[in-house]
């Protein structure tokens, strides 16, 4: 039996039975009145639906594996579209006379169709059992390009046809089409959120956990300082941030430069003197003196990251957001593109024995070289903007501020991002590292291997998986809390959230919500695409 496919069937026909499918609203903000999935009478297409949602119950009972997949992935990725098409089909024959629905003292003006509960846990039953039936092609070890084929038919083709006007009728397409370029500058700050918190994180984290795993001493000091962060409410957290940073921001950038400098000389004295001393000292103020040299070598990075981070957002927010560089940008879309093709083609359609194999890999390199040569190019371009240091008319006037750092906006943001993100990383680094077989890495120094050999080449590759399993929970919980940071003036995805939530507006909350959901989804794929093309063939293999 497969319960994960009777699981989504359960799922989705017990919300098309109990919960109302549509809700037409009398205009943007009133509530409407919701319909149930029955009760669009004449209209029998609509039970499909209500069936099509029982068919993975019995289809869950089918012994034959291979075929029990195939039949669960088209099921489910039919379901997925026609819990979009149908409910969209009833929502205009609603539109066309939505005063004999509607109480007589409702005020129609510009009548919208909300989708309800119903559709959301179709498309959550839909997904289910998707993926139920992807497990099971995975267990018969049907080709890794059909697994992906059956797992991204239905979103394709619910984008072409959100791309041909067939959901035009719901309220969040209406609310699309009359903010969709604020929207496009919010998803482009919430993705500059999430890969340059995660990116500092990634460095950080893993650092730490590395120097837990090496120090038995630290590593509760450490994963307790890191699990305490975790627990301060966001906006607790911003508010502590606020002050401090507001203080930094008006400072001048030669005086705050004198103080990196002086706070670097004495983190190289400390550290210089650990490294002299550190074997004749007793242990206890050993280890004091390692502390010591750890937060004097992380006041002047701390300071010079966070002043870095909010200088580079700034920049990239101008040079992707502004519009003013749209040649550049659309070279570096362009670029990238042509990298993630190549890459694609030459793992899942190329032989490795090819000789095609190594020209895509040369072709792939060199793709991605230029797209990252393009975006410098888009950064310089965007330095000489007047958004950016334009009111400046001195380096002596130039204030930490004008770099991007202030008490609300994008630095309390990005380093309450990177905070958060450092459980998961430091957490499975720890984690992965420590749970390496002792007899692995005695192998390796039996065999004359080097320290930093036995850990690039033994260590790191049996923890990698369990790292990127912290590198995904973090991406995607950032995505999550990144909604927050508009409280403080962030921006990104949040603004129409809270805008929705003032407005008492569900348009423009789910304007918000649904794109960070995508968001998420589609960063936890790309990391898993990462992980499997970074992860040793052997390994691999091992954990199938």
């Amino acid at each position: 039996m497969n319960r994960i496919a009777m699981l989504g069937g359960l799922i989705a026909g017990l919300g098309f039975f109990f919960l109302p499918t549509l809700a037409l609203k009398p205009n943007r903000l009133a509530p409407g009145t919701s319909f149930n999935l029955f009760e669009f009478q004449g209209d029998d297409r609509y039970l499909v639906l209500f069936v099509l949602a029982l068919l993975p119950i019995l289809l869950s009972f089918r012994h034959d594996v291979e075929s029990r997949g195939w039949l669960l992935v088209g099921t489910g990725s039919l379901l997925f579209v026609l819990t979009l098409v149908l409910p969209a089909g009833a929502g205009r024959l609603l539109l066309e006379t939505p005063e004999a629905f509607l109480d007589g003292g409702a005020f129609i003006r510009n009548p919208r169709i909300l989708p309800a509960g119903a559709i959301a846990t179709g498309l959550l039953g839909a997904y289910v059992t998707l993926f139920a039936g992807v497990r099971d092609l995975a267990k018969v070890e049907v080709q890794t390009w059909l697994q992906a084929l059956a797992t991204w038919l239905a979103p394709i083709v619910t984008l072409l046809l959100l791309l041909n006007g067939t959901f035009d009728v719901y309220s969040i397409m209406v609310e699309f089409y009359a903010n969709g370029a604020a929207l496009e500058q919010k998803f482009v700050e919430h993705l500059m959120f999430v890969f340059i918190s995660l990116g500092v994180g990634f460095v950080v984290g893993v650092g730490l956990g590395l120097w837990a795993s090496r120090d038995e001493r630290l590593a509760p000091i450490i994963l307790y300082a890191v699990g305490i962060i975790q627990t301060i409410p966001s906006l607790a957290l911003f508010g502590v941030l606020l002050v401090p940073l507001a203080r930094l921001g008006d400072q001048s950038f030669l005086a705050t430069a004198g103080f990196f400098g002086i706070a670097l000389v004495v983190a190289v004295a400390l550290a210089g003197s650990y490294a002299l001393l550190a074997d004749r000292e007793p242990g206890r103020v050993r280890i004091v003196h390692l502390i010591a040299t750890a937060i004097g070598a992380a006041v002047p990075l701390a300071l010079f990251v966070g002043v870095l981070v909010s200088f580079v957002f700034r920049l990239a927010n101008v040079g992707f957001t502004s519009g003013a560089y749209g040649d550049t940008t659309g070279t570096i879309l362009v670029l990238l593109l042509a990298a993630l093709a190549t890459w694609g083609v030459g793992r899942w359609f190329v032989p490795d024995e090819s000789r095609w194999r190594r020209g895509l890999k040369v072709a792939n390199w060199s793709l991605s070289a230029a797209t990252a040569v393009a975006v410098v190019v888009l950064f310089v371009q965007a330095s000489g903007s007047n958004r950016v240091l334009g009111g400046v008319e001195s380096l002596s006037a130039l204030t930490i501020r004008d770099l991007g750092v202030s008490g609300i906006g994008v630095a309390p943001a990005l380093i309450a991002l990177t905070l958060y993100s450092l459980l998961p990383l430091v957490r499975n680094t720890y984690a992965g590292l420590n749970n390496v077989d002792l007899a692995i890495i005695d192998s390796g120094r039996g065999m004359g291997m080097t320290p930093s050999q036995r850990f690039f080449q033994i260590e790191l590759p049996l923890a990698f998986p369990v790292i990127m399993a912290g590198v995904r929970n973090a991406g995607v919980a950032l995505v999550g809390i990144g909604t927050v940071a508009t409280v403080i003036g962030a921006g990104g995805l949040g603004d129409f959230v809270i805008q929705g939530i003032v407005n008492t507006s569900i348009d423009q909350i789910l304007l918000g919500a649904i794109p960070a959901i995508a968001l998420a989804l589609v960063l936890d794929a790309v990391l898993r695409g990462v992980e499997g093309l970074l992860t040793s063939p052997g390994i691999r293999q091992v954990q199938q």
